[in-house]
């Protein structure tokens, strides 16, 4: 959600939020302290609705009394291709992996096993028996492996399952693609897929599991390191987010259920930790480095 305004707590904002409605701006108003705070959740949308309240406040502007905004008029094919478009032009691997994510949810079904669903496992590397024998594995090692070693994240069992990964993804990779490229995105997401199925896989011992999870959190890990690191690049989460999401990865590993992959959460927040700090001191070295160097040539 993108801050609008901030008002005293006061102020009747009923009216106002109607008129938004009915300009079908979709927005949340909640209290902070002794303000009442107006956000949208389209960043585009930010300009128009701070618009709308100097005329809403100047009686320029008012609600219809009778609401134009019906369900389907709001949810109008129309607005949903708009708004699917703008969404694909901010964040386009985030979308792309969304809807592979829900495609495969019918077609390749974890909780059923198709032989889709089967032909996107883990590679079995004991190849049957109870060791991992290294020269053997290097030996016969292919693309196809390598492939199979991150297709897992884009199976899920249920809608559940699949909805609650899918929120944080759209959540985490849109921060992400907003300030740096689909392609580093991209990149950081197979280096987690990689670790946390890896560990998962050795740990677990099984090569039936499925989820985005891992990554979920290897992602979490990477911003919130961003803004320990280097705050001023823009990568942050609020701080009752980060509490959320550690202690919900601790009551989940303590719970430990059969159903939830431990081994690639904590796999997935390690290497998201480990590369969000590394690259975020370099970037911010370097970006000191130029500071000092641009100050130098100034003289």
């Amino acid at each position: 959600m993108y801050k609008v305004l901030e008002v005293p707590e006061n102020n009747d904002l009923s009216q106002f939020s109607r008129l938004l409605w009915q300009h079908k701006i979709s927005h949340r108003i909640h209290h902070v302290d002794s303000w009442q705070v107006l956000t949208v959740a389209d960043i585009e949308q930010v300009a128009p609705a701070g618009s709308l309240y100097q005329q809403w406040v100047l009686g320029e502007a008012k609600p219809s009394d009778q609401d134009s905004s019906s369900m389907a008029g709001y949810f109008s094919a129309g607005d949903f291709t708009r708004r699917l478009l703008q969404a694909f032009r901010r964040a386009p691997l985030s979308l792309l992996l969304i809807l592979a994510c829900i495609v495969l949810l019918f077609a390749a079904p974890l909780s059923t096993m198709n032989e889709a669903a089967r032909a996107m496992l883990f590679p079995d590397f004991s190849y049957g028996t109870r060791m991992i024998i290294m020269d053997r594995v290097l030996q016969n090692f292919t693309v196809l492996q390598f492939l199979k070693m991150t297709s897992p994240i884009l199976l899920h069992g249920d809608l559940v399952h699949l909805a609650f990964n899918m929120l944080w993804l759209w959540e985490f990779g849109r921060r992400i693609e907003a300030v740096q490229a689909s392609w580093s995105l991209l990149l950081l997401i197979v280096v987690i897929a990689l670790v946390s199925n890896t560990v998962q896989f050795l740990y677990g011992g099984t090569i039936y599991f499925g989820g985005m999870s891992g990554v979920v959190y290897g992602l979490f890990g990477y911003i919130w390191m961003w803004q320990l690191f280097d705050p001023g690049k823009g990568l942050g989460l609020p701080g009752a987010l980060i509490f959320f999401l550690l202690l919900t990865l601790v009551v989940m590993t303590v719970i430990d259920l059969d159903f939830i992959a431990d081994e690639a959460h904590i796999g997935g927040i390690l290497t998201g930790v480990v590369c969000g700090a590394i690259t975020a001191t370099v970037s911010r070295i370097m970006r000191t480095s130029n500071r000092g160097q641009e100050g130098r040539n100034g003289e």
